[in-house]
This record gives C-alpha cells, structure tokens and sequence, in this order.
C-alpha cells in the first residue's frame, strides 16, 4: 500500500485528502449564501399595525372588563349628576334670577287686604314648568323673618325670557308692623328693597327638582312725591254754596311703576305749627308719572288770623322769594268707610311740602270775595278778627249793607286798591301790621 493510498492512523486523511478538502470549502459557503438569498426573497413582509387597529384589539381583548369598569363608573356618576350636579346648577339659575318689576298695581281694599297684580319675568337657558308657589314678602332687615304678605304665582312655563304676569290676586296683610315699614321706605325712597322666599317646585322634562329661591329685588317707589303742587284753587265764599269753601285740583308725582289706589284721602294744610285747612281726594289712584287730582276742602280763615305771628313767622324764607309755602300731612285714609291704618300709619307722619305763588294765593282769595256775599263775609271774617261789629261797619262804608250792592262794593275796593296786585299786597301789609301788634 502505498502512501497515498493509506489511511493516517487514527482515521486521518491522507495528506491529499485534506489538500483537496481544502480547495473545496469555498465551493460549499457559496453554495449556502445562495440558498440563504433565495429563501429571504422568497419571505412576503410582515405588514405594519396602525394605532388605530392596536386600539382595536386592545379593546376586543378586554372588553368585558371595560364594561364592568363602565358600570361602576355610572354606578357612582349618575347618583351625582341627578342629585347633585343638576340640582346645584338648578339653584345656580334660580339665584341669578333678576325678578324686575316692570308694573303692576297695588289697590287698598280693607283694614286687613289689599289687591295686587305684578308683572316681572324669568329667564332660563332651557325649557322648565313650575308648579303654582306661594312667595312671601318681607323686610331683609327684620330678624327673623316675618313676611307682610303671601303672593301666589301660578303654574308657569318658561323658556327663555318669559313674562310673568299675576292679576287682581287678593292678599292678606299678615304683619302690619312690617307692611308700614316697608310702606314708609317705599314713599320715602326713589327705589326700595323688596325680599321674596320661596320653594318652587321645577320639572326639567320628566326631572323634578324643588329649589329654595331668596331674593331681594328692588322697586321703584315714590321719592317723597317729588313734585307734589297745586294746579289750581278756587275759594267759594258764598253762604250756603257747598259745605266747603275751596276747591282745585293738585298734581301728585307717582315716580315709579306700580299703580296705587288709596282709598279717600283727607289731608291737613299746615303754615308751620298752624292748620290752616282740610283737604279731601276721593278714590285716589295713583299711576306712574303725573296725577292730576281733584280736591275739595275748607280753609281755617278763622284759625289763619289769630295765628297770623306764627304764620309769618313760618314764612320768612319763602315770603322773602315771594311765595307761600305750605305742608300737607295726612289725616285720614278711608276705603269702604273702614280707616285704612297701614296707610294712615305712613301719610300721617309726612310733611309734603309746596310752594303758592303769593300773587296767585292772594289772587285766588280776591276771586272768591268777588263772588261771595256779605253774609258769608262776617260769618268767615268777622269772627277771626274778633270784632264783628267792626268787620260790619267797615264792609257798611264801602257798600249799602245789602246784597245787591254787593258787587259795586267790591269792584269800588279794587279801584280803591288800584288794581288787583296792589290790593293784595294791602293784605299782606294787614297781616304785618297785625303781627307787630
């Protein structure tokens, strides 16, 4: 055997052998890159997951427990936005509600009851019902609270803005301590507070909810009834004409919204300590802006030149500018012949003040001479300067004593007088002569 031939011990290869395995490796390596670079080509490549179908399976997997998650989620949400949420945006609404009182009227019927109506309105973002509620009315100040009367809204629906109107609803006064604290604040004031409580009773579809509404709201009012004058005045002093002796007509300012009706009204004519007259209105209704009334009534002449120091004395200032200037208070407030107190408890109280041009006051006496007679003369004049018998010889100088020489007896005291402002100022300076007496 030769050597090529045989077998190294141990199994080895010949040297041949290994010379020939050597050249034939890299034949082997590139047969496997080959293969290798068919097989990748023949791979697809795998496709790319959007976000979108992560999500998906996502929730395909656990869906289940996401249910049960939601559940329990509601379980303690609803309970909140039913009993919670809603009611507090509710009260929230309730709350910002305005109330504006845009008019209405407030009628005196009797010591105990008045007539009301009211227009106001209610905004809501949503459609709501209420159920007819009773509002009370008070004064904020008073603690604790005691309302003066209980007004009844009806069943309303509201969306939006909406108008809500209450008509000729009767009312009891329930406290009329309160009632004329108000009342004196409402004729005192341009505007006056009024507090409202309530519980209405609010669907929101088939939701109902009851909420507490507190609210003080304000109301325009009479400001002292600025502006309160005389129109005009006629004095009636012929006997056995009437049982007054003046009448006219006074302008009475109502400055806000709500119409007023007062019943008869008496009013005392005050000259500073002194009454000077009565003055009697009938069926008083007062509606916003201007009201011109019609009066009757009587002055106290018997009364005027007695006091006349005390008169004057009063009338410095205004006479200075060439005025009269007198207080009206109140005397009596009568509806149905019952006296109304929760309105004598106010007018009674007030002064209101206003200015007679003294030409004008004068004149208006001057109109009522002319047409009065001798008779009625004494009878007012006699007895207020105290000597009757005087009174009578002077009116005897100027006239015959009888009453058909009446008017030559007047017109030759005018002429006397030179004109009629000239014997008004003659009054006057008999006035002063009697003062420094």
């Amino acid at each position: 055997m030769t050597e090529n031939e045989d077998t190294a011990p141990g199994g080895r290869s010949s040297p041949g052998e290994r010379r020939g395995s050597t050249h034939s490796a890299p034949s082997q390596h590139a047969q496997s890159d080959a293969s290798l670079e068919d097989h990748v080509h023949d791979e697809k490549p795998i496709p790319v997951v959007s976000k979108r179908e992560k999500v998906k399976r996502h929730f395909g997997r656990w869906k289940w427990w996401y249910l049960v998650a939601f559940i329990i989620l509601l379980a303690i949400l609803l309970p909140l936005l039913f009993k919670v949420i809603i009611p507090a945006i509710i009260q929230n609404i309730l709350n910002g509600q305005k109330l504006p009182i845009a008019g209405g009227a407030l009628q005196a019927l009797s010591p105990t009851t008045v007539n009301m109506s009211l227009l106001t309105s209610l905004n809501t973002p949503l459609g709501v019902k209420l159920d007819p509620v009773d509002l009370y009315l008070y004064n904020k100040e008073t603690k604790p609270v005691s309302s003066f009367f209980k007004l009844r809204l009806p069943e309303l629906h509201i969306n939006h803005q909406t108008d809500v109107l209450v008509t000729n609803q009767t009312l009891s006064v329930t406290n009329e301590t309160e009632l004329i604290i108000w009342f004196n604040q409402f004729f005192d004031l341009p505007k006056v507070e009024l507090s409202v409580e309530g519980d209405p009773n609010i669907f929101l579809g088939t939701l109902n909810y009851k909420r507490h509404l507190e609210k003080t709201v304000e109301v325009s009012s009479l400001n002292y009834l600025d502006g309160f004058g005389l129109v005009d005045l006629d004095f009636m002093l012929k006997s056995n004409d009437t049982t007054f002796n003046m009448k006219g007509n006074l302008n009475i300012p109502n400055a806000g919204v709500l119409t007023l009706g007062l019943g008869n009204l008496t009013f005392n004519l005050e000259s500073g300590p002194t009454r000077l007259g009565l003055v009697h209105l009938y069926d008083v209704q007062l509606r916003p802006g201007n009201n011109t009334v019609p009066f009757d009534g009587n002055f106290f002449f018997d009364e005027l030149v007695p006091n006349l120091s005390e008169v004057l004395d009063s009338q410095k200032e205004p006479l200075s500018n060439g005025y009269f200037k007198f207080n009206a208070t109140g005397n009596s407030t009568i509806v149905n012949g019952e006296h109304i107190k929760y309105i004598e408890g106010v007018l009674n109280q007030k002064h209101i003040g206003f200015t007679v041009p003294v030409i004008s006051l004068l004149g208006d006496v001057i109109g009522g001479l002319l047409g009065a007679d001798q008779g009625s003369l004494l009878d007012i004049f006699g007895g207020a300067l105290g000597n009757s018998t005087l009174f009578e010889q002077l009116l005897g100088h100027w006239g015959d004593g009888n009453q058909a020489s009446n008017s030559t007896t007047t017109r030759s005291i005018l002429k006397r007088s030179k004109g009629k402002q000239t014997w008004m100022w003659n009054l006057l300076k008999l006035g002063l002569r009697n003062k420094r007496r």
